[in-house]
C-alpha cells in the first residue's frame, strides 16, 4: 500500500511540473506583454506622461508608496499634474512577472527610483524598492491594479 501511495505521489508531482511547463511556455507573450506594460508605465512616469499613465492605470487602482502613503488613481495622477510629485528616474534592478490564468499577473521585484515628493519632503531623493504589482487584462489591454511598494532599508538611507 506504501508503494502505491508513493508511485500516487510521483505521478501527481509529475502531472503538476509537466503542466506548469506546459503553462510557463504558453505565457511567454503575456509575460512579455505585462514586462511592456510595466515599462511604459515607468517611461510615463519619467516623462510625467499623465495620458499615458491614464491608459495604464485602472481606475480602481489601490497605490501603495513606500513612505505609506495611499494614493487613488485620481490624487496620484492630481499630484503629478500638479508637480508635487516628480520622478526622475526609475532603473529596474530585479523584475519578474507571474502569470495567474490569462488575465491576470504579479509583478514583483527591485527598482532604484529618483524623485521629489513634495508632499513627502521638499527635496529629491533617492529611494530603493522592493516592489509588488498587480495587472489584469481588461478591454484587451494590461492595466496596473494594485501597486505595494516597500523601502530596502539596507540599500535607502531614512527619508
Amino acid at each position: 500500500m506504501k508503494k502505491l501511495w508513493i508511485l500516487i505521489g510521483l505521478g501527481i508531482g509529475i502531472g503538476a511540473a509537466l503542466t506548469t511547463c506546459i503553462v510557463c511556455a504558453d505565457d511567454s507573450t503575456e509575460t512579455s506583454q505585462v514586462m511592456n506594460a510595466e515599462q511604459a508605465r515607468t517611461a510615463a512616469l519619467d516623462s510625467s506622461n499623465v495620458a499615458a499613465l491614464e491608459r495604464i492605470m485602472a481606475d480602481d487602482i489601490t497605490y501603495v508608496h513606500a513612505s505609506g502613503k495611499v494614493d487613488t488613481k485620481t490624487s496620484y495622477l492630481a499630484a503629478i499634474r500638479s508637480g508635487r510629485l516628480r520622478y526622475i528616474s526609475w532603473t529596474a534592478k530585479d523584475l519578474h512577472v507571474r502569470m495567474l490564468g490569462h488575465n491576470a499577473a504579479v509583478l514583483n521585484g527591485e527598482y532604484a527610483v529618483r524623485v521629489t515628493d513634495s508632499r513627502v519632503q521638499p527635496d529629491p531623493f533617492d529611494i530603493s524598492i522592493f516592489v509588488l504589482s498587480v495587472y489584469a487584462r481588461r478591454d484587451g489591454r494590461w492595466q496596473q491594479v494594485a501597486w505595494q511598494s516597500t523601502r530596502d532599508v539596507a540599500a535607502s538611507p531614512a527619508q
